[in-house]
């Protein structure tokens, strides 16, 4: 672990600059300054092994990997909602065939979470590694998207709504 005093005098020196090819790289001000804050909070947890000369390699390429790692996650998130957007309700096994109609009034992470868990049928571990959250998270994320179409079809009068999310061996 770093001292205080060292963290501090390397963020002085390296904070912009990461920030700035963070920026560069990622495109968004909001998420460079995410990866810049992960660059700079494994500084603190492994930097004391960094030679001074290599700091201001080292972050560079931590930022570098860490923006990579984002940019692979936007994409595979961006082809499963794509896959999510373009798949049949009925031809993949769902009953009911307005099903779309709601999942699309969805936020985009549980759009996500509903198609990967029942379409795709893979574990929740799984998703939560898909959707970058933890597996807890991801189960909260997926119960309130189920809950919220259940209300959704019955408030519609589609009648119990169990089969469109198949029941509780999904959650």
């Amino acid at each position: 672990m770093v001292d205080d005093g060292r963290f501090e005098e390397v963020y002085a020196a390296y904070g912009p600059p990461v920030l700035r090819y963070c920026t560069y790289s990622a495109g968004s001000r909001h998420v460079a300054e995410d990866l810049a804050a992960e660059t700079f909070a494994r500084f603190l947890e492994r930097g004391d092994r960094i030679p001074a000369e290599r700091t201001e390699a080292w972050l560079i390429r931590v930022a570098r990997n860490l923006c990579a790692s984002h940019h692979r996650a936007d994409r595979r998130s961006r082809m499963l909602l794509a896959r999510a957007a373009q798949a049949e309700p009925v031809a993949d096994g769902w009953s009911n065939p307005d099903a779309w109609r709601y999942v699309r009034r969805l936020k985009e992470s549980e759009r996500l979470a509903v198609y990967l868990r029942i379409v795709e049928e893979r574990p929740f571990v799984e998703v939560a590694g898909l959707l970058g959250k933890s597996e807890g998270a991801t189960k909260m994320t997926f119960y309130r998207a189920v809950e919220r179409l259940r209300a959704d079809m019955e408030r519609d009068g589609l009648g119990p709504s169990t089969s469109l999310v198949g029941g509780a061996e999904h959650v």
